[in-house]
């Protein structure tokens, strides 16, 4: 089957994605740029539909009948792991498919910050991890579970759309649920969870009321929970989980979250001066007295960005622009990638200078 082929060929390539439309060869994404394959096939109909067939569980054709897209892990014969999107446009179906690493890389691999390494000895608490999509969220929290999973003897449940990095029992006990097939929603996974003794529960992405407000009272009771948001900063992941409640009830939500978040991390994948690789920026907020009581006002969230940028001896906190700094002096990243990606160029410009 030509799938097989197309499959090799992002496993190989090392690709991140598998981008597939009727009429035009099949795109790869590799190191966030989209790619074709030399004297690909143009891709028809029939060959998506094969291709689905081949690969959508029988459990969920009803649902992509109904919804018109669908989320799916599928496992080819060579072992690799694929989260795959199938979806409708245009009168059509589309085919897009990410590759999932076996290997699962730890926090020091991945040259994340090491502060991450304390995560597991929070009591209880709440901990984000954000970012765009194709930032490496999903990586950074297996690594941060990985470290969970060979150093403390912890329950640890996840719920996940569906499940991507697949975990061995080491000093910890992992229950991975998949929505859809273990459970109907993350909010019913997470009810659930609250009756089945976890110490840590990560949730795949908090999407709705329902699923934060639960996460928010399983923190409350002592449970570690993971989880990732869609957002660029810390500032954006408080206003977006302010979002999902009604505004009446933000004062005491913001009250839940300033006393239950301990750590956002915020990330973005930049190329290295080679070209070769991606190297992670990162953005990290711990939650101490003075932001907790910034949070518990749920205004002038902005006021965080100064505060994060100047707690860094103490507390370990750096800005997006600190990380980029530092990125650039040790020779990993250019000027321009720097500047690209900065929240305020120009003040990044004069520290690079060294002028400040």
């Amino acid at each position: 089957m030509y799938l097989d082929s197309v499959f090799g060929v992002a496993v190989q390539g090392q690709a991140s994605d598998i981008l597939v439309k009727v009429g035009l060869p099949v795109r790869f994404r590799r190191l966030g740029t989209m790619v074709s394959l030399k004297g690909g096939k143009i891709v028809t109909q029939k060959m998506i539909n094969e291709w689905i067939a081949s690969t959508l569980p029988s459990y969920l054709q009803s649902t992509y009948e109904e919804r018109g897209d669908v989320d799916f892990a599928f496992q080819d014969d060579m072992g690799i792991r694929f989260r795959v999107n199938i979806f409708r446009q245009s009168g059509v179906q589309g085919f897009v498919a990410r590759v999932l690493e076996s290997h699962i890389r730890t926090i020091d691999e991945l040259q994340l910050p090491r502060i991450l390494h304390k995560v597991p000895r929070y009591n209880g608490g709440i901990v984000f991890i954000t970012g765009t999509t194709g930032s490496g969220k999903s990586t950074t929290l297996a690594a941060i579970m990985q470290n969970i999973n060979l150093k403390y003897s912890f329950h640890v449940i996840t719920l996940e759309d569906p499940i991507e990095y697949v975990f061995e029992d080491q000093k910890s006990l992992f229950n991975q649920r998949e929505i859809g097939v273990d459970t109907l929603s993350f909010d019913q996974g997470l009810k659930g969870a609250l009756r089945q003794n976890p110490d840590v529960i990560m949730i795949g992405e908090l999407r709705d009321e329902e699923t934060a407000k639960n996460a928010l009272t399983a923190a409350e009771t002592g449970i570690l929970v993971l989880t990732t948001l869609h957002t660029h900063n810390a500032v954006e992941s408080l206003n977006r989980f302010l979002s999902f409640f009604p505004i009446s009830e933000h004062a005491v939500i913001a009250d839940f979250l300033a006393r239950n978040l301990r750590l956002s991390l915020s990330q973005r994948l930049i190329k290295t001066v080679d070209g070769k690789s991606r190297v992670v920026a990162t953005e990290v907020m711990v939650v101490n007295q003075r932001i907790r009581e910034i949070i518990q006002m749920a205004k002038d969230y902005d006021n965080l960005h100064d505060i994060i940028k100047q707690s860094n001896d103490f507390y370990y906190m750096h800005s997006f622009d600190q990380s980029l700094i530092a990125l650039y002096r040790e020779g990993r990243i250019t000027e321009a990638s720097a500047l690209r990606f900065a929240n305020s160029p120009s003040d990044l410009k004069v520290a690079i200078s060294g002028v400040a």
